[in-house]
């Protein structure tokens, strides 16, 4: 699916055809990769996440907005594992 340019969004390194990798808005990392961008913690399948302006958290984490007096969250998904394929 990526052919040899599939790079993780996290640190750019390739990510080998073959490799089980996480997809978050198009964007797809390396298991190891796939982190909370504040407390580091990996995202496993099963865990809810945030993905706000390119960054990813845990549920605990997540960042909030005020928006019309109301204390609401900017986005959650479901983790799913994914796997490329050739």
């Amino acid at each position: 699916l990526f052919g040899n340019s599939g790079a993780c969004s996290a640190w750019g390194q390739s990510i080998p055809a073959s490799e089980l990798v996480m997809r978050a808005q198009g964007n797809v990392y390396h298991l190891k990769c796939f982190t909370c961008s504040t407390c580091r913690n990996r995202l496993v399948p099963g865990d809810r996440f945030h993905y706000i302006n390119g960054s990813l958290f845990c549920e605990h984490d997540r960042p909030t907005a005020l928006i019309n007096g109301h204390l609401n969250s900017l986005q959650s998904n479901p983790l799913l594992p994914d796997q490329k394929v050739c």
